[in-house]
C-alpha cells in the first residue's frame, strides 16, 4: 500500500500584478498556513517520506515550510512537470515515484488537483489552498496508479478546525 498526500500550495500573493504566475510568492496567510498544516501532518504515524513539488515559487515555499515541521524533514524534490493544469500529467508524475517511498507528498495546483481527485473518484468542488487529500493506493508500486484501487482516506485544510 502507498499513501499520496496531494497538497495544494498555500495562499499566494497577488500584490504584484507584473509577476509571472510561476513567480508569485505566498501571502502572509499562506506563510502561516503551510507550517500549521505541516505540524498537523507531523502528528500522523505515516508521514511523507519525500515531497515532490511544482517548480512554482508558491508551491516550493509551501513544500519547504511543511517539510520543516515534519520529523526528519523529508527531501523536497522540485519537478517542472508538476506545474501543470493537466491532471494526466500528474498521474505520470505519480507513476514514476520511487517504490522505496511508501508515502509521498505532491505539492501543486488547481485545476489539475481537482480533476485528479475526481478520477479517484472523490467529489470535491475545490481543494482549498493548503488543503491535503490523503489517498491510499492499494498496490506495492506507484506505477500501478492508473489500474489499482485507490480512495481518499482523509481531507484536511487550514479552515477545517476554525470555528
Amino acid at each position: 500500500m502507498k499513501l499520496l498526500f496531494l497538497t495544494r500550495h498555500a495562499k499566494s500573493s497577488w500584490d504584484d500584478p507584473s509577476l509571472d504566475d510561476h513567480d508569485r510568492p505566498l501571502n502572509p496567510r499562506g506563510r502561516r498556513n503551510a507550517p500549521e498544516m505541516g505540524a498537523r501532518l507531523a502528528a500522523w504515524t505515516n508521514r511523507p517520506k519525500a515531497i515532490v513539488s511544482s517548480s512554482a515559487l508558491r508551491a516550493k515555499t509551501t513544500a519547504l515550510l511543511m517539510a520543516e515541521q515534519l520529523p526528519h524533514s523529508p527531501p523536497v524534490i522540485i519537478k517542472n512537470d508538476v506545474y501543470t493544469e493537466d491532471w494526466e500529467t500528474l498521474v505520470r508524475v505519480v507513476e514514476r515515484f520511487d517504490d522505496e517511498k511508501d508515502s509521498v507528498m505532491l505539492v501543486g495546483h488547481n485545476p489539475a488537483f481537482n480533476e485528479f481527485l475526481s478520477h479517484i473518484p472523490f467529489e470535491i468542488d475545490n481543494l482549498p489552498t493548503c488543503g491535503i487529500a490523503v489517498i491510499t493506493l492499494h498496490s506495492d508500486s506507484w506505477s500501478n496508479w492508473s489500474v489499482a484501487d485507490k480512495h481518499v482516506l482523509f481531507l484536511d485544510y487550514p479552515k477545517r478546525l476554525n470555528f
